[in-house]
């Protein structure tokens, strides 16, 4: 069985409560992350999220459109990881780095409108003297269960994700845009590929269909995604105190 990786895993195994007993995660660190110059969201994370960050949207290796936050102008480098593997704490740290080294795949049946969602896990981020997840009785410990309580909540958000996007998707309210920046004493940067909602188009609905996204809260999520993209500004200030 293939599973697809994603961003910063790597490797992807289903979890297994007798082979990964007495293991723990080697490191709490955001390390994985370092190369990641995006992270995935969800839009219960959204209010804090877009506190700290520009929230856009981009399409993911499947071409489904996902909202993801800015933390990076170069590929392959992440603006909010110290030397030691540590999250900026001054900001926010998305549940996707949180919840590293698991995720969930949904595994499709053929002919099946739904899927099992499946514990996966990089095993390449376990180790036998960190603090263990299973122990030697093959029991849950406290930090797995505080893990699972993540995974689950992440994935039920997830699916709330989707259908928030799926939904501005029928309405054609995404807008491919670049954004151009000349740092002080940086080469010039584009950060590209990115969608954000259009508002013109979003003003210009039918007054029903605007009342239901704000009785079904899409519509703040969106003033929340639109917003927020005026950090923008911020994470160029944090590019250019970079050293070169």
């Amino acid at each position: 069985m293939e599973i697809p990786l994603p961003p910063g895993y790597a490797s992807a195994v289903p979890f297994d409560k007798d082979k990964h007993r007495r293991l723990g995660i080697a490191s709490n660190g955001a390390g994985f992350a370092r190369s990641l110059n995006f992270v995935y969201i969800t839009t219960a994370e959204f209010p804090r999220a877009g506190h700290d960050y520009p929230i856009a949207f981009a399409r993911d290796a499947a071409g489904t459109t996902v909202p993801i936050v800015i933390t990076g102008m170069d590929a392959g480098t992440n603006l909010f990881i110290d030397d030691n593997d540590i999250w900026d704490a001054q900001n926010y740290c998305p549940a996707y780095v949180r919840r590293f080294p698991f995720f969930t795949a949904t595994l499709n049946d053929a002919g099946s409108d739904g899927g099992q969602a499946l514990i996966c896990v990089d095993e390449k981020a376990l180790a036998p003297d960190a603090t263990s997840l299973v122990n030697a009785a093959g029991e849950p410990t406290k930090r797995w269960r505080e893990l699972e309580v993540l995974i689950t909540e992440m994935d039920k958000e997830q699916r709330v994700t989707d259908v928030f996007c799926r939904r501005l998707e029928s309405l054609d309210l995404f807008e491919s845009f670049d954004a151009d920046f000349h740092p002080r004493g940086k080469s010039p940067v584009r950060v590209g590929g990115l969608l954000r909602v259009n508002e013109r188009r979003l003003l210009a609905l039918d007054e029903k269909v605007q009342i239901e996204l704000l009785r079904e809260g899409s519509l703040a999520r969106i003033y929340a995604h639109l917003l927020s993209l005026e950090n923008f500004n911020r994470l160029l200030d944090r590019y250019a105190s970079q050293p070169n």
